[in-house]
């Protein structure tokens, strides 16, 4: 279901559609991150992790949804191991372009090139917000503590991109 934030944890579906009883998401978790090797004491590489689980093509469709115009969303690092979290962004090709493309490169059509325009944010997700990882007695990544690593990097992309979308809504791209 479409609102207006970038991000969604789809909690209901989650549960719904639960392989395990409990959580989809937590059941794709346990998978992923036990073929990764052991566990971390770091919160930003247990959110990274989380994260990555959350999102196509790991998930589909993923525990978290995402805007419409969201194209991808990568966990990324930076020269001095600081998190953040790439997001695509698609929007109209800006007018300067759109006057000289007039023609086969209007619009998506049959049979003809088409060009679109991809905005790239780099988000970043500092310590501070993010919960200390959980594992179980085996050494399984908590599905609560990961759920509420994705709910507070939700929490700030949706910060971050409230007013890009607010935006791009209104069309006041130039």
């Amino acid at each position: 279901m479409h609102t207006d934030a970038a991000f969604t944890p789809g909690e209901r579906y989650d549960r719904d559609h639960a392989s395990d009883g409990e959580s989809r998401y937590g059941a794709y978790l346990r998978r992923t991150l036990a073929a990764d090797g052991k566990p971390t004491s770091n919160p930003l590489e247990f959110a990274a992790a989380a994260w990555r689980t959350a999102r196509p093509p790991v998930m589909s469709p993923g525990y978290v949804t995402a805007h419409p115009d969201v194209s991808a969303t990568e966990a990324s690092w930076d020269y001095d191991g600081r998190l953040s979290i790439r997001a695509e962004v698609i929007t109209e090709v800006p007018r300067e372009l759109a006057r000289s493309l007039r023609g086969s490169w209007s619009g998506w059509g049959q049979y003809r090139p088409a060009a679109g325009a991809v905005l790239r944010f780099w988000i970043p997700i500092p310590a501070d917000v993010l919960p200390e990882p959980v594992y179980t007695a085996t050494a399984a990544p908590d599905t609560t503590a990961a759920k509420h690593a994705v709910d507070s990097v939700c929490t700030r992309l949706n910060a971050a991109l409230s007013d890009v979308f607010a935006h791009l809504a209104r069309k006041e791209v130039a």
